[in-house]
């Protein structure tokens, strides 16, 4: 796992109060999954209920605002390293 990614996952779990284990992270490597993980991790750590929409934008904005990754690039389907280039 890259910096970039490290950063990016820090930045996730500081927003949402989670923790995303560096083992559990090695293996999402699409965007939609990664959504998936972190709002059931909210909800399973926090016993917040967060929408998956909700999640996917937050993640879209992050990746445009500390990556200048833009938004029109990110989908449920981009690879964080081979598309969006989060080595």
């Amino acid at each position: 796992m890259g910096l970039d990614a490290v950063e990016f996952i820090i930045s996730i779990e500081k927003h949402y109060s989670i923790t995303l284990p560096g083992e559990d992270m090695e293996t999402l490597g699409v965007v939609g999954d990664f959504v998936v993980y972190v709002a059931n991790a909210c909800e399973m750590q926090n016993g917040n209920e967060v929408e998956f929409e909700e999640v996917y934008e937050t993640i879209k904005c992050f990746l445009n605002r500390d990556f200048d990754i833009p938004c029109n690039e990110i989908n449920l389907k981009s690879r964080f390293v081979d598309d969006l280039g989060m080595g």
